[in-house]
Order: C-alpha cells, then sequence, then structure tokens
C-alpha cells in the first residue's frame, strides 16, 4: 500500500499558546483514520493544515511524497475535504452546485457525479435549491462535492453532525466503499467513537495538540485475544490451565480470563470438556473505542 499523506513534526502556535505539538501521522492508500480528543485538542487545526486552509505552522506535510508547501498545479484536485458547514451558492440547486465544483476540480466524465449522488442518497433533494437544505442535507452534498474526482485523500471533519442518525449507516458505507473501491485514503473526526470503531482501520488519539496514541481497529492483526471462561467449578478449571501452562486472571467465584490465540479455542474447550469441567459460557472480551479512548486520555468524557 502506498503512503499518500505524510505529516512530519507539524507544531503551530498561536501567540503563546501550543496547539499542535510535533504531530506525526501517515496514511496509505485506501486506508480510513480515525481522529478522536476532546474539544480544543487541536483536530481541526491539524485538518485546516493538511488541506492547506492554514499556511503558516513548522513541520512538514507530504501528499503523495509531495511537500504541499511548494504547490504544484495538478489536473485534478489533490484533496478533498469537509471541514466546518460546507458553503454553497444558494440559489443554485445540489447538482448544479455539483456541476460548478466539478469544473474547478477538472472533472472530466459527468456520470462521476450521478454515481456519487445515488451512493450518497441524496437523488431526493439534489435538484432542490441549496438554500433550501437543512444542515444535514448540507453536509451530504459537503461530502458529494469533496470526493468528486475522488481524490487520494478525503478529510472530514466531524461528518455526521446534524444527520438524522438512520442516515448515519449510509454515510459510513459510502466512506468505506470510496476507500476500498476508489483507493482514497480518509481521515475522519467524530466525537461518536462507535461510528469511529465501525468504520475506521485506525485510530489517532490527539489530546492537547499531541498525538498520545495510534492503535490499529483492525481485528485481524491480533494474534491473542482474551477469552472468558465462566465455570461452577472454578478450582478444577484453574487447575487445568495450569497444566497447559497457560496464565489466566481470576475474575469472581466463577469466572477467568485468559489470552490466547482465537484459533485454539475449540480445541481448548473440546480438552476442557474431556475433564469434565462443566463450562457455563465462553466469550472474547472486547475492549470498546470508548473504554481505549478513556483509558488513553484519562477520564475526560468530552470527546
Amino acid at each position: 500500500m502506498n503512503e499518500v499523506l505524510k505529516v512530519n513534526d507539524v507544531t503551530k502556535v498561536y501567540g503563546k499558546q501550543t496547539v499542535l505539538d510535533n504531530v506525526n501521522l501517515s496514511l496509505k492508500q485506501g486506508e480510513i483514520m480515525g481522529l478522536v480528543g476532546p474539544n480544543g485538542a487541536g483536530k481541526t487545526t491539524l485538518m485546516k493544515i493538511i488541506t492547506g486552509l492554514i499556511k503558516k505552522y513548522d513541520g512538514d506535510v507530504y501528499i503523495k511524497d509531495e511537500d504541499i508547501k511548494n504547490k504544484k498545479k495538478h489536473n485534478t484536485k489533490q484533496i478533498g475535504c469537509v471541514i466546518e458547514t460546507p458553503g454553497f451558492y444558494p440559489d443554485l440547486t445540489g447538482y448544479e452546485n455539483l456541476l460548478f465544483f466539478a469544473e474547478i476540480s477538472g472533472l472530466k466524465d459527468k456520470n462521476e457525479i450521478n454515481e456519487i449522488v445515488k451512493k450518497l442518497g441524496i437523488e431526493s433533494y439534489v435538484n432542490k435549491k441549496a438554500k433550501k437544505y437543512s444542515l444535514g442535507m448540507k453536509q451530504r452534498l459537503g461530502v458529494a462535492q469533496a470526493v468528486l474526482t475522488y481524490p487520494p485523500i478525503l478529510i472530514l471533519d466531524e461528518p455526521t453532525n446534524g444527520l438524522d442518525p438512520a442516515i448515519v449507516p449510509e454515510l459510513r458505507k459510502f466512506i468505506k466503499y470510496i476507500a476500498k473501491e476508489k483507493k482514497t485514503a480518509v481521515l475522519i473526526s467524530s466525537h461518536i467513537l462507535s461510528e469511529i470503531e465501525l468504520m475506521c482501520d485506525k485510530v489517532a488519539f490527539i489530546q492537547e495538540g499531541k498525538i498520545i496514541k495510534i492503535e490499529s481497529l483492525k481485528k485481524s492483526e491480533k494474534d491473542t485475544a482474551v477469552i472468558a471462561f465462566v465455570t461452577s467449578k472454578l478450582e478444577e478449571l484453574k487447575s487445568f490451565f495450569n497444566d497447559k501452562k497457560l496464565n489466566y486472571k481470576i475474575l469472581g467465584e466463577d469466572k477467568l480470563h485468559v489470552a490466547l490465540n482465537p484459533n485454539e479455542l475449540e480445541n481448548l474447550v473440546l480438552s476442557i470438556s474431556k475433564k469434565n469441567i462443566p463450562i457455563r459460557s465462553v466469550y472474547e472480551v472486547k475492549e470498546s473505542l470508548e473504554q481505549k479512548y478513556l483509558k488513553t486520555m484519562g477520564d475526560d468524557k468530552n470527546a
């Protein structure tokens, strides 16, 4: 996978306040990264620097190995973004706005507009004037405009803001589609951690302008999982795991946790039953992104 975005030691200071402090991150082709942190952590500032909306900063941002400070002219846009509420020409319809932005973006194939409109599910109002749009409609039209020409990078700052919760899965499906099928790298910030968890390959935790941790959310990368065993004969189960030289952690009088490779689980359960140790339930203990967030950030719940 090719690296399309590289942020190297980016620092941004306003007066005496350091808003971004030596930020480093990178995004590969087709990868979706979530950016999470409390309000004022520097998420929007970082996104504005990457998209060129903030020009003065220390450090370097590379898009496809090209420093954005030495901007060259490209036939099609290199980056699409929705930061804050998207602005449109109020007296033009949504479709006319998209046509206008398509010209600027260097879009040759107008069928692409129809494809994006359909995939985002905005056909019902795309021919209405933009001034009649709700915030949620504007957000989705903003995403449509941002992905015209399917740029290598898409930056979305709180894209689910003002969206009806019933529409959010549709947007999620679209973001996954452009990453997988169009190989667009996506950097997305959201305070809805469950959405980030469902959508992203990895997540960057940002606090007080610093990236504290970047964590993979891909399931396949884990060789071990924490498995809970519930039994009425805990002592016998402990002896069994001691014989197998497997480390366990006791949680209450009938439950323990064991870290092991999930592929070994079936054989292990079979061996336990052969020893006539009754097992009431076996399940994988998963840490939610919310739990990871609280552990990483401390108890600041203002995501």
